[in-house]
């Protein structure tokens, strides 16, 4: 994950919006806090964000666990073709 520093956000703002939402990757800003360490937040495109919420829902609810189930104990018998 590529990251920046808030400063350099804050010069390159909608260049750096538009770049994260088009190439759809996370980006890290930085933020130094006195006692040293990193504290910052990740900036996310709506797209990835959806993707991760649809994500954490499908193994809230077991769906997702279910679907791989059946991927791993699928056999030819399984499908039919159309």
């Amino acid at each position: 994950m590529d990251s920046m520093t808030r400063t350099n956000l804050r010069k390159n703002l909608f260049k750096t919006i538009d770049k994260v939402n088009k190439d759809n990757t996370p980006l890290e800003i930085t933020i130094n806090s006195n006692e040293g360490t990193n504290e910052g937040v990740v900036m996310l495109s709506k797209r990835e964000y959806e993707r991760m919420q649809e994500e954490l829902y499908l193994r809230e609810t077991g769906t997702l666990d279910y679907v791989f189930d059946l991927m791993d104990n699928s056999s030819e018998d399984d499908f039919e073709e159309l």
